[in-house]
């Protein structure tokens, strides 16, 4: 008899002896997550250091985690079995050349993906069938072991059924969707409605890349040379981007450089820096530049030489009445808004500090560090970009930076250092190829279902993640394209087939408890992924895959260092039943009635190929060459198309090595500096705006965002602060930090990770007392829209009014409802507001004592999903 287990630790001897060897990692890195020895030595027979080391070979494992950077995972294998784990060690470390060294959950990595958790055959829902799919019985009850023969044919009927019955508007693509291998099978099929959530980056960018770039932040070399000041806008790289982010910025403290943190908490990358702290609440970090620009203007007027007027007007248009635009439709500017001169409200230090919580003082002392005189860096995370009211966050603080003109010089910059996918400033030195696919032109297919309802591929519907489940419930939602693309309009749907591949959906968007409802309410459900996750135990058929260390794949161009390359090797035949994403597509797509190669036109093998034969690298003058040298003998025996070709590291090598990086020095070809050709000559390098200048008065800004709102908001051409009203009731704000034991969705069911990291929420000294909580207490967080159960942390170290819970947390609801895994987006919910960003972190919620039944240690809770 099928079950699902959450107080199970039972592992099989391979995953044991895997647990135990992260364990070991990580409670030897324990001591210093920085600082620590990475040198391996050799230990002769009854050596007091320790044994011999066993015979082996040791490979470089793939994690492809989403933590923001990709560090170096090796593993001993002995006789097909994983004996030990160990992280780079192909170089001595220095500043210049970096080791890449893993995380804890880099070293928990194996664990992660062999333990006890891990799906190891297709497997059925007891209760389903396709005349009756019992969804009340979702969450609640076991599964039995059926074929991947059976297994495929339900998903494949479910497939045809919901295209020819309802068309793409019956099928939900809730979260992200695995390798890119399940959108085409599902275009083939007509189309499906996805989710439109902006996640981790909360408000994009605004023409000028300030966002999701690297290019917008110099070279990690300027930084820590000739930085003077080092503002941190909710960074937090020691748990958010663990490795060589908090090793740059700390070489940088040590050579002079002074850092201050912006945020709700005093973090421990703060910490680490000795960074003055300047306390603001969730959400208001847009006030808070008012007032420093106020401040700026003020201390300007007073003793000069504090805004960089010569920059604003040759490089920016808007700041004020001399420097607008030729297509400005009112006559107003930042710097008559901030004076007051509109509203009446001037936006002085003291006004922001009323509705920040940041000392007038520590508001001041930021303007001073902001001055032209001051070689400083402005740099910013997503974290206050991911707050209700944050849509002028990214042009205020583009604004700020160019008041004291720091672009395009050294030791100046402003954008997102050293966080997701942002590597160390600059093209890639180093850059992955891809796969091939998308130069091909693949037929036309018929669609399953009436080709009439095929979306338009230019302008497909999307769901945003706060409507997602009463999409699925009532039918009801509000298409405004991706990230708002479109001006809102109602729609309607009839969702009845949900696939989660590679997914958590529950974990990852907001609403958990009305997803619980939504899911019991479909007619079928489908999870595929490598080991169960808080979703799966919903699902009617889980579907289980390779691991990313299991089969061939190339680093893909997202989370990468700039100066490297790292090569995995894939560890050996396939365990269990899994089978990798792509085969599972193709399987489905044969039983539809379609080639699949006319979806995939490349075989694995050959993308594989694909991917190391485009690899490029740079040279100091800015010009790409091929970075693998493959040969005629390399092609034969991968048994793929290809040409020979020369590049500056063979496949043998970097097999061995697992890594190829370019040592670096100060001054050398490779430093970028951002904005630099914009600076020398911005007529022959504009910027991407209308102007081809900054935008701080931005025309088309405040057009489309007006437009595009949710709730009717209007939104001005330059930044201006909206306020935001919290629930009556709940008068506390929640944020969620990146935490060390997860990687967005992974990780958080990892034994030895829980027990090195106690995921508690953090609340305000003096909150605490006043609630009669004290450290090591169990409380209740509770919301409008749900309740977790965490134990509390009492500190002085984050602000009054604000409470953090931890992200990545997997949720695990009782009979009442109470999520007893402390998951943060149980408790967010509500409708869009403004341009439908998702506010993770200015969620209100109140806080007790809880009372009632024992919170069970989170270390002594593992979910297992089992079946006969």
């Amino acid at each position: 008899m099928g079950e699902i287990k959450l107080n199970s630790l039972k592992m099989d001897r391979r995953s044991f002896v895997a647990a135990g060897a992260a364990a070991a990692a990580a409670l030897g890195a324990s001591a210093s997550l920085y600082g620590c020895d990475n040198r391996l030595s050799e230990t002769g027979e009854g050596d007091a250091e320790g044994a011999a080391q066993p015979a082996g070979e040791w490979v470089t494992i793939a994690c492809s985690h989403g933590c923001g950077t990709r560090c170096m995972n090796k593993v001993l294998v002995s006789d097909g079995v994983v004996i030990r784990q160990k992280t780079d060690d192909t170089h001595e470390d220095s500043i210049e050349y970096p080791q890449q060294r893993g995380c804890l959950r880099g070293r928990a990595l194996y664990e992660s993906q062999m333990g006890a958790d891990r799906l190891k055959y297709p497997m059925k829902r007891k209760s389903w069938t396709p005349e009756d799919p019992h969804g009340d019985l979702r969450g609640k009850e076991g599964y039995e072991r059926i074929s991947w023969e059976e297994a495929l044919d339900i998903v494949a009927d479910q497939l045809k059924k919901v295209y020819t019955e309802v068309g793409p508007k019956g099928v939900y693509t809730p979260g992200c969707l695995s390798g890119g291998y399940i959108r085409p099978l599902l275009n083939a099929c007509g189309g499906y409605l996805g989710v439109s959530d902006t996640i981790s980056f909360g408000t994009h960018t605004l023409r000028v890349s300030l966002g999701h770039s690297s290019t917008s932040v110099n070279d990690r070399m300027d930084m820590i040379e000739n930085a003077e000041n080092i503002i941190m806008l909710g960074n937090n790289p020691g748990w958010g981007s663990n490795g060589n982010p908090s090793f740059n910025f700390r070489e940088a403290r040590d050579r002079g450089a002074r850092f201050i943190y912006i945020g709700p908490s005093y973090n421990v990358s703060a910490n680490m820096l000795d960074a003055k702290w300047i306390p603001v609440k969730p959400g208001t970090d847009t006030a808070l530049l008012l007032g420093v620009a106020h401040e700026m203007l003020r201390l300007d007027e007073e003793q000069g030489n504090v805004v960089d007027w010569d920059f604003l007007h040759k490089y920016c248009v808007g700041f004020d009445e001399e420097s607008m635009p030729a297509d400005a439709a009112i006559n107003e500017n930042f710097r008559g808004y901030v004076l007051g001169e509109y509203d009446g409200t001037p936006k002085t230090a003291e006004w922001a500090s009323a509705i920040t919580g940041a000392p007038a003082a520590d508001i001041t002392f930021l303007a001073e560090a902001l001055g032209k005189e001051h070689a400083t860096i402005l740099s910013h995370g997503y974290a206050s970009a991911r707050c209700n009211g944050a849509e002028d966050l990214p042009q205020a603080i583009m604004t700020i930076a160019a008041m004291g003109g720091h672009f395009g010089k050294p030791g100046h910059a402003c954008g997102n250092y050293f966080v997701d996918r942002c590597g160390t400033g600059g093209d890639p030195i180093c850059m992955v190829g891809d796969d091939g696919a998308a130069d091909l032109e693949l037929p036309a297919l018929t669609p399953l279902c009436d080709p009439s309802l095929v979306p338009d591929p230019e302008h497909p519907d999307y769901v945003n993640a706060l409507e997602m489940w009463d999409a699925v419930i009532t039918g009801q939602y509000t298409n405004s394209g991706r990230r708002g693309a479109i001006p809102p309009e109602p729609a309607t749907c009839d969702i009845r087939f949900i696939y989660g591949s590679r997914d958590n959906t529950i974990r990852a968007t907001p609403n958990a408890n009305r997803m619980v409802e939504a899911l019991r309410t479909v007619d079928f459900f489908l999870v595929q992924h490598i080991f169960a996750t808080a979703s799966a135990p919903y699902a009617d058929i889980i579907l289980p895959v390779l691991a990313d260390f299991e089969h061939d794949i190339a680093l893909e161009g997202g989370d990468q260092d700039r100066e490297g390359f790292l090569f995995y090797t894939p560890l050996g035949e396939t365990p269990y039943e899994a089978h990798s994403d792509r085969w599972i597509a193709e399987q489905l797509l044969e039983r539809l009635g379609y080639n699949p190669k006319d979806v995939y036109p490349y075989t694995e093998e050959q993308c594989y190929f694909n991917y190391l034969a485009s690899s490029r690298i740079m040279d100091e003058s800015g010009e790409y060459s091929p970075l693998i040298t493959i040969t005629q003998e390399d092609i034969d025996a991968m048994g793929v198309e290809g040409e020979p070709q020369q590049g500056v590291v063979d496949l043998a090598t970097l097999r061995e090595n697992g890594i190829y990086q370019v040592p670096r020095s100060f001054g050398d070809g490779y430093t970028h500096i951002a904005y630099a050709d914009f600076i020398a000559d911005p007529e022959a390098n504009p910027v991407n705006s209308a102007s081809g200048k900054f935008e701080i008065y931005c025309q088309e800004k405040g057009d489309k965002l007006s437009s595009l709102a949710f709730g009717g908001e209007t939104y001005k051409p330059y930044a201006t602060y909206h306020e935001q009203a919290g629930d009556e009731g709940y008068p506390l704000l929640m944020f969620n930090t990146h935490y060390p034991r997860s990687a967005c969705s992974d990780f958080d069911n990892v034994t030895t990770l829980r027990e090195a990291f106690d995921a508690p929420v953090t609340i305000n000294a003096a909150d605490a007392a006043a609630a009669g909580i004290k450290t090591g207490d169990a409380v209740l967080v509770s919301s409008p829209y749900g309740r977790i159960l965490r134990p509390a942390s009492v500190s002085n170290q984050i602000v009054p009014g604000a409470i953090d819970v931890p992200n990545g947390t997997w949720p695990d609801f009782d009979e009442e409802g109470i999520d007893r895994g402390g998951c943060p987006n149980t408790l967010y919910g509500g409708k869009p507001k403004g341009m439908g960003v998702s506010g993770y972190n200015n969620v209100s919620v109140k806080v007790e004592k809880w009372t009632g039944e024992a919170l069970t240690p989170d270390d002594e809770r593992q979910l297992v999903i089992d079946a006969e």
